[in-house]
């Protein structure tokens, strides 16, 4: 038979060893939310390391398929961690992050970009947590929406704070390279919806597929033999040649690749307004790109959206998150 006091101590042995392992057992989900944390700033690092590339060599690609990423683990992040003192750190670490090419740039600029992107995308933060808060289900687009619009926001002024310092009479816009490199990727896409024009070409190609557009299936070339089709073809491609090199300007003799052409005429109309303008013409060219920016970045953003939407189904259908109902009680003002 045990004493009383043999009892006593065993009982409390007992307890001190549940509280104990009740303190070191970690919360349910631990791992995977360090592992989301993990994701987003690699993604961060990622758009870092695409953005530097782009900004030497024009990599719209690479730089296009680095922001899906940041913005889909961003927008998982507002959803599946609930500490505001956590996700600040987090994206503190990711703002580090998303510099880590660019510490050897003019600090002052490292240091704006840094701080614009910090506010921007903590105010998104807030701003979704805020709709959480007012919201008695799990709306996923509604509730990240407002973390993705700043998010793109913030990058994009992150984008061109970190040119500037790249800017100069030769490169008013981009680089010849990064133009070219848009460029080309513009003209892919160009050539889905009008196949009929060579735009990634030198002028003469690009006159000669015009030229063919504007003769095939018109009634009185159709109607020609094949050696007069020829003949009008070789006399109304040089006019087209022509006119394109007027409009373009310069000394042209028409073996230019159009990109080329295109960019040296771009360079020389906005080296001419900036010594007209001043600074003026750095703020119209920032609002201006920026407006450019923003538009293509509403795409960006609903695609991102649904992409995250996607993921968050994907996760919640296995059984990785779940949703469950809670009762929450809060003090109201009222009048006794």
């Amino acid at each position: 038979m045990l004493t009383e006091l043999e009892k006593t101590i065993r009982g409390k042995q007992n307890f001190l060893e549940q509280v104990s392992a009740g303190r070191i057992a970690e919360p349910k989900g631990f791992y995977k939310t360090i592992g989301l944390d993990f994701l987003t700033v690699a993604s961060a690092v990622y758009f870092s390391y695409a953005l530097s590339i782009f900004l030497k060599t024009g990599a719209v690609t690479g730089l296009a398929a680095a922001v899906f990423p940041f913005l889909i683990f961003s927008a998982l992040e507002v959803i599946m961690i609930k500490n505001i003192i956590r996700r600040l750190s987090i994206l503190l670490i990711e703002t580090l992050a998303i510099l880590l090419f660019f510490y050897g740039d003019q600090l002052k600029y490292v240091i704006l970009a840094g701080a614009v992107f910090f506010a921007l995308s903590f105010w998104g933060e807030i701003a979704s947590r805020t709709e959480m808060l007012h919201s008695t289900e799990i709306k996923f687009l509604r509730l990240t929406l407002p973390l993705l619009k700043k998010t793109i926001t913030a990058l994009i002024l992150f984008v061109i704070i970190l040119f500037l310092p790249r800017w100069n009479d030769k490169n008013v816009f981009i680089s010849e390279r990064s133009f070219g490199g848009v460029f080309i990727w513009s003209a892919g896409i160009a050539n889905n919806f009008y196949p009929e024009f060579n735009f990634d070409s030198t002028i003469d190609d690009f006159a000669s597929s015009i030229a063919k557009y504007q003769l095939r299936g018109t009634r009185p070339y159709e109607d020609l033999p094949v050696a007069a089709q020829k003949t009008l073809m070789a006399q109304v491609i040089p006019q087209v040649s022509d006119q394109i090199k007027r409009i373009l300007g310069g000394e042209l003799t028409g073996n230019e690749r159009l990109g080329d052409a295109l960019y040296k005429v771009i360079l020389a109309s906005l080296n001419d307004w900036k010594e007209r303008f001043g600074i003026w013409f750095t703020v119209a060219w920032v609002a201006v790109v920026f407006l450019v920016a923003r538009t293509i970045g509403a795409v960006i953003l609903w695609i991102s959206a649904f992409l995250s939407w996607l993921i968050y189904e994907l996760l919640v259908a296995i059984n990785f998150i779940a949703i469950r109902g809670e009762a929450v009680t809060k003090e109201v003002i009222v009048f006794p």
